[in-house]
């Protein structure tokens, strides 16, 4: 049964359908085990660098703040000038299906 979006029930327009993919239990599974093992083998290798805080378990936005306060407090206080960028990818990639 196709599935409309909010508001556009009455249109007669092909765009006012959802586009709805559910994968079957296997994808899942197999998903969940590669998710695992590439996930296990990155932190048990360290092949992460310890500034690496987007998608690093026990590390959060908090974390990341302070050490850019860290890095930047002595720099303000001899007087030097600091430039930082800043990009937020939130939602740019999907994040694989996660247990509880």
């Amino acid at each position: 049964m196709p599935i409309t979006k909010p508001g556009k029930e009455e249109s007669s327009d092909s765009s006012k359908y959802r586009p709805i993919s559910l994968p079957n239990i296997g994808d899942k599974v197999l998903e969940i085990l590669l998710h695992n093992r590439i996930t296990h083998r990155v932190f048990k290798l360290i092949f992460l660098n310890d500034n690496q805080f987007g998608f690093t378990p026990q590390k959060s936005t908090t974390d990341a703040a302070m050490a850019v306060k860290q890095f930047i407090e002595p720099e303000l206080e001899r007087g030097s000038v600091v430039i930082m960028a800043s990009l937020d990818v939130k939602g740019a990639f999907d994040r694989p299906y996660k247990r509880g």
